[in-house]
């Protein structure tokens, strides 16, 4: 894999995945990411590795390495509920596949610029939005047709059909980071019979989570309730410019050591604890990551205003 150029905005994995695929076919370690991704989101779907690995000891923690370099790659992409990307395929066609299995299975994925046309034009303008459709795909590739249809309309079935297991693999990873509903076959289309079936996956996510695009725009939401507030506090202010601002830590003052001690403990009375701020830095730290919900943060404005009110 490190013989092969890439693009920059891959290094980070390709470093990762070249110390993991060290001496072995990197096809099978690519195989044995997407099925450990399937397992971390599985009830019944224990992970089995095939390749051949040195200090198997922290052999998840690796994987789970590439699995945070796969989500960097998607928010750095993704900025509204309405995008899609399919990272597992462009790191496939780029680095996995080679031309002979290309050429075999008929591997060359659509355009994701063609892909994004296609769903725009299937309905002609009229949004099917939660219709109770099913989109399916007898070729899914790395599933990226039914992603985009999924994330253009929201709320119906979607069904990945492919005879390569690769293919169907990337098509389920993609299907539970988008937050699809749906179900991935591997099989031959051409002949979808009892003796040309290998296996199958169920993908139903929790509707109110809906994938890392969904998840997204729940957290720039989230952070924009603090941060509208601090904006136009009297009291408390972020030291943090506009653009530099995190989604996920959110650090604030009052300008005053021992106004910042005394709101930690006023908040801390109240319900609301490890609000100090690092050692390097002082003041306050707010982190509200995916697992906060909208809830606290508001929680967290009300006890701030409250505390503003009385120290005005």
């Amino acid at each position: 894999m490190a013989k092969i150029r890439i693009q920059a905005e891959y290094k980070a994995f390709e470093d990762k995945f070249s110390a993991l695929a060290y001496g072995q076919d990197d096809s099978k370690v690519f195989d044995d990411m997407l099925t450990f991704i399937i397992d971390l989101f599985s009830f019944d779907n224990p992970w089995t590795p095939n390749g051949h690995y040195s200090n198997p000891e922290n052999l998840r923690e690796r994987f789970f390495g590439l699995f945070q370099e796969i989500i960097l790659l998607m928010k750095a992409k993704i900025r509204d509920p309405k995008d899609w990307y399919d990272p597992f395929g462009n790191l496939y066609e780029m680095q996995i596949a080679s031309m002979g299995r290309r050429a075999n299975a008929g591997q060359f994925f659509t355009p994701e610029d063609v892909v994004d046309f296609m769903a725009d034009i299937l309905y002609a303008g009229e949004d099917m939005t939660g219709k109770g459709l099913r989109f399916n795909d007898p070729t899914c590739g790395s599933g990226r047709t039914l992603i985009a249809m999924h994330a253009k309309y929201p709320g119906n079935f979607c069904c990945g059909e492919d005879i390569d297991r690769t293919c169907a693999l990337m098509t389920v990873c993609n299907f539970i980071l988008h937050g699809v509903n749906g179900e991935v076959i591997w099989h031959d289309s051409l002949w979808p019979d009892a003796e040309h079936f290998y296996g199958a996956w169920r993908v139903r996510p929790r509707r109110d989570l809906g994938g890392v695009p969904a998840i997204y725009a729940r957290n720039v939401a989230k952070a924009a309730i603090l941060y509208d507030y601090l904006d136009e506090s009297r009291l408390f202010r972020s030291p943090v410019r506009r653009e530099d601002r995190s989604l996920m830590n959110v650090p604030f003052v009052t300008g005053d050591a021992d106004r910042d001690a005394a709101f930690v403990k006023y908040a801390a009375a109240r319900g609301l604890v490890n609000l100090k701020g690092h050692r390097s830095v002082g003041g306050m730290r707010a982190s509200i990551y995916n697992a906060m919900p909208v809830e606290g943060v508001k929680a967290l404005v009300d006890v701030m205003k409250a505390f503003e009110k009385e120290n005005a």
